[in-house]
């Protein structure tokens, strides 16, 4: 059985990632970072694009290869479901 999973824009992210809500940029969830655009832009010049799968888990992929950001999405693959349908 092959896990569904959703690929991200970044715009798509931003709205995704909501200031961080998912503590990718500060992992200790104090919004340390200075600028929440700027960090989006860091990712994408690593990144391709960002693909949150049905286990809740957060990748960066780029050529085909694929870096895990995050395991602890929680609920990350809905939110980015209802951002990809709207």
């Amino acid at each position: 059985m092959k896990i569904k999973e959703i690929k991200l824009n970044k715009e798509q992210f931003k709205i995704f990632n909501d200031d961080d809500q998912f503590a990718i940029f500060d992992e200790e969830g104090y919004g340390d970072y200075e600028d929440f655009d700027a960090e989006v832009e860091k990712l994408y010049a690593q990144y391709d694009f960002i693909v949150v799968t049905e286990n809740d888990y957060i990748y960066g992929e780029k050529n085909g290869n694929r870096e895990e950001i995050h395991n602890q999405a929680f609920e990350g693959f809905s939110i980015a479901l209802e951002i990809t349908q709207e």
